[in-house]
């Protein structure tokens, strides 16, 4: 790499997107100073795509797995093969919009070097705050920089193929009951290339379905039950006023299996910090910012 580099690993899982993930090297590759490395991994190892990561891009480390692990199966095996302490983490449709992201990102982790999580703002859903921190209950996997000290003290990732509902928020909850601080900063700036479609297509409804049952199954103490199947409800009562009537049903044929599945994985977090969590996810804090000296 030309430039000078900072000690974080950029991370982008990748599956059968080639114009997406060629944009998300080439901006990555536009930053000064640069990562000292790029991870990308290809789920499923699609020989098209490595074909073209390689001949474009021969300075990328690349990984792969012979399934489909999702995009939280390639994190937690980016998180546990990278070279750094801190990992920032993208979308293969996903990167930096300003040229000098990993100097601020390396600014922050300067000030507060025992945070859990960096989170971007991500453009253009959301609008950047400048003016300090926020305190976040969870991150987004599309643009976060996560500290491999604290994620390895989790139970990490479920490798599942689609995974919303479940990637971010399960490794969210075990770092707040660790206490990781997640902290949203404006000055990081992700660009999100993915317009939401006016329909999710039927397999990634059922498995979003699937998945809000099994993070409360796998993370929530008894006593907050309610709460979950208040949630659970709720998507349901979305799917059956879309008329989603297969979506529901194959939800229903597919649960007994994956309750079966993950029942055994059970490690529920205590309730004073899932409830505390809820609370934070839906009023997130104001953090001043810390002007500590630099520490690496």
């Amino acid at each position: 790499m030309g430039f000078a580099s900072v000690p974080i690993t950029a991370a982008v899982p990748a599956c059968q997107r080639f114009a997406q993930l060629r944009m998300t090297l080439e901006r990555l590759h536009a930053c000064q100073p640069l990562p000292v490395e790029i991870l990308v991994h290809l789920d499923g190892n699609d020989a098209a795509l490595r074909e073209m990561v390689q001949a474009e891009f021969p300075d990328v480390r690349l990984l792969h797995s012979a399934v489909l692990m999702g995009p939280g199966g390639a994190r937690e095996r980016m998180m546990r093969e990278a070279s750094s302490k801190w990992i920032a983490h993208f979308d293969d449709d996903s990167f930096p919009l300003d040229a000098d992201y990993f100097a601020k990102a390396w600014a922050l982790i300067s000030k507060m070097p025992e945070t859990a999580v960096f989170c971007a703002s991500i453009l253009p859903f959301e609008e950047p705050d400048t003016q300090g921190l926020w305190l976040q209950a969870f991150y987004p996997g599309c643009g976060h920089l996560m500290n491999r000290e604290w994620f390895m003290k989790t139970r990490g990732y479920q490798p599942v193929p689609i995974a919303y509902n479940l990637e971010e928020v399960d490794v969210s909850l075990q770092l707040h009951e660790l206490g990781g601080m997640c902290l949203q900063s404006g000055e990081l700036r992700v660009f999100h290339d993915h317009l939401p479609p006016e329909r999710e297509d039927e397999n990634t409804q059922v498995a979003m379905m699937i998945n809000t049952v099994i993070f409360p199954l796998l993370r929530y103490p008894v006593a907050l039950w309610p709460q979950a199947c208040g949630s659970i409800v709720r998507r349901l009562l979305r799917l059956a006023l879309n008329g989603e009537w297969k979506v529901i049903g194959r939800s229903f044929l597919a649960l007994p299996g994956a309750v079966r599945k993950y029942f055994p994985l059970r490690a529920p977090v205590k309730f004073a910090s899932a409830l505390s969590w809820l609370l934070l996810r839906r009023s997130p804090v104001r953090v001043a910012a810390v002007s500590s000296p630099a520490s690496s």
